[in-house]
């Protein structure tokens, strides 16, 4: 923990401000600062707030902070870009307030755009990020949920972990893909998609906010990229 300041209101209720530096953190701690930190002072709700988007499995420390908060019965509202990894499902999942755009609303987003200009097929493609099983589940979802009104068909699904996994989109007639990783991922998976003829323009990738970031060196992805 970095900082705890603590102040009570005129009706006598205690107040914290913490501001943790969580990404390097093991789990004991963070537990430790819940138990010691939160529970001890009787707190209300957590206001969880990120200033700046990294994405990859540094930020497991973070999403596993906010799964105990839920486990404890504390309330969470949150705006952490990378949310993907969190538990969508589970019991507690009503006990956060997520402002920030989840794996739902942006597969949602990247489905529409396929939808406007009538593109009926397209592969899924992610790296192992965390949380890569969660955006291809939802993608499927949205799909099912939209087939009365639009036909999708995804024609595969590739998790790469090496470059040549992306030989599975060149036998395919893939020509629009949705793309979910880091942005130093999806500059590599790029990369080698250029070198196998996967880019130009009778291609388009859509990214999500993962892949997109600050938008700072911009020259690494490819004419044509979407997000």
């Amino acid at each position: 923990m970095n900082l705890k300041e603590t102040t009570r209101a005129p009706n006598n209720e205690a107040f914290m401000r913490s501001e943790f530096g969580f990404l390097n953190f093991g789990t004991f701690p963070i537990l430790d600062s819940l138990c010691k930190e939160f529970l001890a002072v009787n707190v209300s709700a957590i206001l969880y707030l990120m200033n700046h988007e990294q994405y990859g499995r540094s930020t497991a420390s973070a999403q596993y902070f906010l799964q105990l908060a839920g486990y404890l019965g504390i309330p969470v509202i949150a705006w952490n870009a990378d949310n993907s990894g969190l538990e969508k499902r589970a019991s507690h999942a009503s006990l956060r307030l997520q402002l920030a755009p989840t794996i739902e609303h942006q597969t949602a987003a990247m489905l529409s755009i396929l939808e406007r200009y009538k593109w009926h097929q397209f592969s899924v493609v992610t790296s192992a990020i965390a949380g890569h099983d969660d955006f291809i589940q939802a993608v499927r979802e949205r799909v099912t949920a939209l087939q009365d009104r639009f036909k999708f068909t995804i024609l595969n699904a590739v998790v790469v972990k090496k470059p040549s996994d992306l030989n599975e989109l060149v036998a395919s007639e893939a020509r629009v893909m949705l793309l979910y990783a880091t942005r130093e991922e999806a500059a590599d998976i790029l990369s080698t998609a250029g070198e196998l003829h996967l880019t130009g323009e009778n291609f388009v990738w859509i990214v999500t906010q993962s892949v997109l970031g600050s938008m700072q060196q911009s020259n690494k992805f490819p004419v044509g990229m979407l997000g």
